[in-house]
């Protein structure tokens, strides 16, 4: 089968205790950049970054609300919890046309790391935005893992296979 990924259907944002609401449209994900040295020398045509397999630079989630709300102070005094998205995708079949479902679930664990008040005007949302610093993330489609980075605990996975499996033998 020729699946075509076309969209996110709907989401919806849970923290530890129930289902946020009050998420404007959109939630912006971590960017997992891998931390780099560079590489130089003798036989080396100039310069290439050497990737540091498993050890990515800072990952922020950052929730935007449509009101600033208790909830979210409540993320200032978080640590450690977890946010769970959930969405359903759609694709579709490039054969026949039809439309496929498929689940996504996104889990993270964050420390509490900054609370943009946004603004106030009439008639308009306050866009009130909490930064999250991630130090777990999961990624899972359909049930299928996708990634596990735990920074705390030297996990990485990609795909279900232990990424630095190798790497443990030699510490």
């Amino acid at each position: 089968m020729s699946f075509i990924p076309d969209k996110v259907y709907d989401y919806r944002v849970y923290d530890a205790n129930e289902q946020l609401i009050g998420i404007t449209g959109e939630v912006a994900l971590p960017n997992l950049e891998a931390t780099t040295s560079t590489l130089s020398g003798a036989g080396i045509l100039g310069e290439m970054e050497s990737v540091n397999i498993g050890h990515f630079g800072s990952t922020t989630v950052e929730l935007t609300m449509k009101t600033l709300f208790q909830k979210s102070f409540d993320f200032l005094s978080y640590s450690g919890q977890s946010l769970i998205l959930r969405a359903a995708q759609l694709s579709v079949d490039s054969k026949n046309g039809l439309i496929s479902k498929r689940g996504l679930k996104i889990t993270m664990k964050w420390q509490p790391k900054g609370l943009d008040l946004g603004k106030l005007s009439t008639g308009a949302q306050t866009e009130s935005k909490n930064s999250l610093e991630v130090f777990y993330i999961k990624v899972e489609e359909n049930g299928k893992e996708l990634l596990e980075l735990d920074k705390l605990n030297y996990i990485y996975r990609v795909n279900g296979k232990d990424q630095l499996a190798d790497i443990k033998k030699l510490l």
